[in-house]
């Protein structure tokens, strides 16, 4: 949708900054999710945040346990670094991995080539999602601040690096985020 559309060449500073602003949306938009929840019949997630039908699978992710409403919207799929990465990562990057054997001419081109575009985007991708994250932590978007899910992000998936490496857990730490989470007692949103 445009209002979440940041340009794909730009100064990283407007990049950036249109990429904040579409998470300050989002995030306003899950803040005022109790007042409007009741009124869906079933609750429709593109219509509620302005997203094509397509973008609900990558972007929102609902799941009702009991009486409570979990929403987190993955907000880093914004950034077009991020996009292209993952593009990357699908299209050339997994093919490059699994056709390498042992010290062959495709480890080769894997080692040489594919792993520093990989390297590359990745960080691209980190540095254009900080530098947003930083624009909406020096704004104050208190609807931002009260739903970043950083920390619940990492921690659902620690548990998938290996204990023995600290660099990497500490890499893992650091990587920045647009994560959008919250909870949301039904029953309340219900009464209102």
């Amino acid at each position: 949708m445009p209002a979440y559309r940041a340009p794909e060449r730009a100064p990283r500073e407007v990049v950036a900054r249109r990429i904040a602003e579409g998470v300050a949306l989002l995030a306003e938009r899950l803040h005022r999710l109790p007042q409007a929840y009741p009124y869906w019949r079933p609750f429709d997630p593109a219509a509620y945040f302005d997203l094509y039908p397509e973008q609900v699978p990558a972007l929102v992710r609902i799941e009702r346990l009991g009486a409570t409403l979990d929403v987190t919207l993955y907000a880093d799929m914004l950034s077009p670094a991020f996009r292209r990465a993952e593009r990357f990562w699908a299209q050339e990057f997994c093919p490059a991995y699994f056709a390498a054997g042992e010290k062959d001419a495709f480890w080769q081109h894997f080692q040489q080539r594919t792993l520093p575009g990989m390297q590359r985007r990745l960080q691209e991708a980190r540095e254009e999602i900080a530098l947003a994250g930083e624009w909406l932590y020096q704004r104050g978007d208190m609807a931002f601040l009260s739903m970043a899910a950083a920390m619940d992000e990492r921690g659902i998936h620690e548990h998938h690096l290996p204990d023995d490496d600290p660099d990497l857990i500490d890499l893992y730490h650091r990587l920045p985020t647009l994560t959008l989470s919250r909870s949301y007692d039904i029953l309340e949103m219900i009464k209102e």
